[in-house]
């Protein structure tokens, strides 16, 4: 970044004259490019953009030289302030000079001591040069950085957080729809704050103050014939060309990324599931404006999910694409976690997946800020329903359908019940692997009739003579009358702590 005027006047060699700012305070932060040290009475064509110009007051104290033509000619030439020294020509500065600047709103100084011009262009020189190799250094670093993060094919997640740590400032990657995909360096909370509304209002670009009312600076991402986002600094930053240069680096890096990885959109709904499984209550939020940001409202909202093979997860990826409402979907710790924007979508995403092909769980938040907490009870009533014995009794499983498989579960590691589970089913689970895996199969059909035989003999495929006769070679390899109430409650708990312990029979 070029030093600006204030910079300038603020060097040890300028201080030295005692500078006075007289017009054009506002013009302080320019940058200044270059220092020229001009008495011409006609400057145009001598200087270039961004040059500091020093006089000793010749043109000033000239009566022949219009203060408007001459301070005009300054500023189409590209100069950003004028700094005079009084003394040998000039006593003051006049004050039409000093109208005529502040008119043009042309930074105006006049140095009250006498200074030496070449011990401030070195200065000032230094200074720049020290700034232009500073950019060098870090358009090099810029390079390297994302050169390397497309060798290694990294992912955009990581080229936006990338980008950000360069900038030490918030960047944010987002689709066509303004929803958001990536955000690095900075609170969701603040930077996503009505991200939407804003977004919508800014257009794509960075010119030298931003775009929109917030000076923006953003590029487009994607191929030319097919732009899907754009990368964006959600604030006006001081240095406009190095967020310019970063922006380009890392839309170019995205871009390449979205190519090679799953969508964006995916990856980045897939984190922000993730944490919705680990959200402590300091973060709510942080969670509830990124849910904002990528089009989730603040409720009421839906929660599912699912435990499945790859081939339900490829049609609930399916159905969740046509699903017209907003949703968000991904993979959970133990299945696919879907959130829903209301109620109403629930039908169509269970209806693309089989009944047979995957337990589903559903439960319901008011609001995003009781997402986590309804998120972690949905994920333990479907892995609870999955371990049981008929994980296909309820479409969807909610939490008061678990009843005492609930307990179960979350005893599931417990000695006693481990101790309990061996002490009714041993007898059972030390017989030979194919005699065993019947009479538990058995078993399963039996307590699933609550005894009655005729229903045993439908679950299990067999006549009702048949049927009989599995009872009582069941009762024999227990030791125990399974047709006594009791003995098949103890049964039912026995397996079901069987099957939420995951011991293998």
């Amino acid at each position: 970044m070029y030093p600006t005027v204030a910079e300038i006047l603020d060097l040890p060699a300028v201080r030295a004259g005692r500078p006075a700012v007289r017009a054009g305070r506002s013009g302080l932060g320019e940058p200044v490019r270059w220092v020229h040290v001009s008495e011409q009475r006609d400057p145009a064509g001598t200087l270039a953009s961004g040059v500091l110009v020093l006089s000793i007051g010749v043109p000033a104290g000239d009566p022949s030289v219009a203060p408007s033509a001459y301070l005009g000619a300054l500023r189409a030439a590209g100069a950003v302030a004028l700094v005079i020294e009084l003394g040998q020509h000039l006593r003051s500065l006049p004050a039409d000079w000093v109208q005529a600047a502040r008119a043009l709103d042309l930074p105006l100084v006049e140095l009250r001591r006498t200074v030496r011009f070449l011990e401030v262009t070195e200065a000032v020189h230094a200074r720049v040069v020290t700034e232009q190799y500073g950019r060098l250094k870090f358009a090099d670093r810029v390079a390297g950085v994302f050169r390397g993060l497309s060798v290694q094919g990294a992912g955009p997640g990581r080229i936006v957080g990338e980008a950000a740590t360069l900038l030490g400032l918030p960047v944010v990657l987002e689709d066509a729809a303004h929803r958001v995909l990536e955000l690095a360096g900075g609170g969701a909370a603040d930077v996503l704050r009505d991200w939407t509304a804003r977004s919508r209002r800014t257009p794509t670009g960075a010119p030298p103050q931003g775009a929109g009312a917030e000076g923006w600076a953003s590029v487009p991402v994607g191929r030319p014939d097919r732009r899907w986002g754009r990368l964006v600094v959600p604030l006006r930053a001081q240095d406009d060309a190095a967020v310019r240069m970063v922006l380009d680096h890392a839309g170019d890096a995205v871009t390449v990324a979205a190519l090679l990885h799953a969508g964006p959109e995916r990856a980045s709904q897939d984190r922000v599931l993730a944490d919705l499984l680990d959200c402590p209550p300091a973060r709510r939020a942080d969670l509830a404006a990124r849910l904002r940001a990528c089009g989730i409202p603040d409720g009421p909202l839906a929660v599912l999910v699912l435990v499945a093979g790859p081939a339900a997860t490829a049609a609930l990826r399916t159905a969740v694409d046509a699903v017209r409402s907003p949703v968000l979907a991904g993979r959970g710790a133990d299945g696919v976690l879907v959130v829903l924007a209301g109620a109403t979508a629930v039908d169509a995403v269970l209806g693309a997946v089989a009944p047979d092909a995957a337990t589903v769980a559903a439960g319901s938040a008011a609001t995003a800020h009781e997402l986590p907490e309804v998120v972690t009870e949905v994920t333990r009533v479907a892995r609870a329903a999955a371990a049981g014995p008929d994980p296909a009794a309820h479409r969807p499983w909610r939490a008061g359908d678990l009843g005492v498989r609930g307990l179960l579960w979350d005893l599931r590691d417990d000695d006693r019940l481990l101790s309990y589970v061996d002490g009714e089913l041993g007898p059972l689970l030390r017989l030979p692997t194919r005699r065993r895996a019947g009479l538990l199969a058995d078993a399963r059909a039996y307590t699933g009739a609550d005894g009655v035989v005729t229903a045993f003999a439908e679950r299990a495929g067999v006549s009702r003579a048949a049927a009989y006769a599995r009872v009582d070679r069941l009762s024999a390899a227990l030791g125990r009358d399974v047709r006594d109430p009791a003995v098949r409650l103890s049964l039912t708990t026995a397996l079901l702590g069987l099957a939420a312990s995951g011991v293998q029979p």
